[in-house]
């Protein structure tokens, strides 16, 4: 598709350029045929015509500016001229976090730091974009958050969207909108920012990240994510702000990317708060706590059970068990860092704790860390060889590692384990698909597609032990 050319005083693209767009950019294979030659163009001149710096270390390779580019080309895809972000003077790229700071004169960015993802404190960022300046971002949160669909984040989208925010000189939420859209504008993204906000002070569980509530500027930056990243999911509860975005964007997304598979953990949703009471089981303090924990997370409770084992672990910070539970019911909320952060903590504390290996490996995959996720789910597959979850997920990071056929092994014995969990059957189904075995791939999306007509049968006492 690519027909890359020399540039004068420009870096040569790679000849690979359509392989690295389709291992490091998910969207990449469902660009519609019609818009393929324009999204090329935008890709080529990004990479021929921006400027790419490496900072703290950091050399910036081709797959680096092909991902990064194919990233950025997504939000001109409506436009009838290719734009690749003439203004943009450059793209600079850091091993991990970094830290940045102005120059007291308020000149050109001055980058200190990059000492990579230990960086902590208010300085420590992700990424950057400043007005008539570079963006800035850090590799690896880029290359994660563009691999494939997750909870609504993408770092290259989020840093650019800044940049378009500012194109009419004020980086304010507001960017260059014109006609009715421009009447209904203000209406309608001041009456869903007003929404995260008090969604976000409640701590209530949202599509828009509440990161969106800190200011217009991060809402317009956060919405752009959600639009091109859970765009049915958008356009259903947040219909109004979608056909804003559309109109701005001038696509709509929703047509031409598939909608997002059901996650393997849905918390149920309640009408009321369940009543739980632990007063005839002669328990007290943080065992009661405890009890009180389990029994609001079997009820579909997660955000009750987070704030009871907190009470568990204020009590005994060193109860492997409690982090454990805690961290399955971060994931409950979607709250996966956080997982991650109770499951690693039980860990170091039990390391033979397999719900915290098998809460870590689900944590880790759903944030990008494919290699960190298959490594939790071996650990816990070697403490329990029949745990469908540990085949499951050793399986599922293997096939975003680019190990096939390992995962095709992997989910074979999950599906085995599990003859209900149609997601190992569609990523069975994908890992066949990789390695040419078409009549496979083609069996187990049959059984995918079956399991999701027909609910999983209830256990009984005795399957359950």
């Amino acid at each position: 598709m690519f027909s890359w050319v020399r540039r004068r005083n420009a870096q040569a693209a790679p000849q690979d350029a359509d392989s690295i767009l389709a291992r490091n950019v998910w969207h990449y294979r469902y660009v519609p045929d019609g818009w393929r030659e324009r999204y090329a163009e935008v890709v080529r001149r990004m990479v021929a015509e921006r400027r790419w710096e490496g900072a703290g270390g950091l050399v910036v390779s081709d797959e680096m500016r092909v991902t990064v580019a194919g990233v950025a080309a997504l939000l001109t895809l409506g436009y009838e001229e290719p734009y690749a972000y003439p203004d943009l003077p450059a793209i600079v790229l850091y091993p991990g976090a970094f830290d940045a700071r102005r120059r007291d004169d308020g000149g050109w960015l001055d980058l200190v730091g990059g000492g990579g993802p230990q960086l902590e404190g208010e300085m420590a960022r992700l990424g950057e974009a400043w007005r008539r300046g570079p963006i800035v971002l850090s590799w690896p949160d880029a290359l994660r958050s563009a691999r494939r669909p997750g909870p609504g984040q993408n770092l290259v989208i989020h840093e650019l969207a800044h940049y378009v925010d500012g194109l009419n000189g004020d980086t304010d939420g507001l960017p260059i909108v014109t006609g009715e859209a421009a009447l209904r504008w203000p209406a309608v993204v001041g009456r869903e920012f007003d929404r995260l906000v008090a969604q976000s002070r409640r701590g209530e569980l949202t599509l828009l990240d509440h990161y969106g509530a800190t200011s217009r500027a991060e809402f317009f930056a956060v919405a752009t994510e959600c639009f091109f990243e859970r765009p049915h999911e958008m356009a259903r509860e947040h219909a109004e702000l979608y056909r804003l975005m559309a109109d701005f964007y001038r696509q709509d997304p929703s047509a031409w990317l598939p909608p997002p598979a059901p996650r393997r953990r849905s918390a149920a949703v309640r009408e009321a708060p369940v009543r739980i009471d632990m007063s005839g089981l002669g328990l007290d303090g943080a065992d009661a706590a405890f009890a009180e924990a389990f029994e609001l997370l079997q009820a579909g409770e997660p955000r009750r059970a987070v704030a009871a084992l907190t009470r568990v672990l204020n009590d005994d910070p060193k109860d492997a068990e409690a982090l454990a539970l805690r961290a399955e019911a971060h994931l409950d909320v979607n709250d996966f860092a956080a997982a991650r952060d109770d499951a690693l903590a039980a860990i170091a504390l039990e390391p033979d704790e397999l719900a915290g290996r098998l809460a870590a490996a689900e944590a880790l995959f759903e944030l990008g860390d494919d290699a960190g996720a298959f490594a939790q789910a071996e650990a816990a597959r070697r403490l329990d060889a029949k745990s469908a979850p540990a085949w499951f997920y050793r399986g599922a990071a293997a096939c975003e590692l680019g190990r096939f056929t390992e995962a095709r092994r992997s989910l074979a014995r999950a599906a085995a384990l599990d003859p209900y969990d149609g997601d190992a059957q569609e990523w069975l189904a994908e890992a066949c698909e990789r390695l040419g075995d078409h009549k496979g791939a083609a069996k187990a999306r049959r059984r995918a597609a079956v399991l999701a007509a027909a609910p999983r049968p209830a256990e009984t006492d005795d399957e359950a032990d």
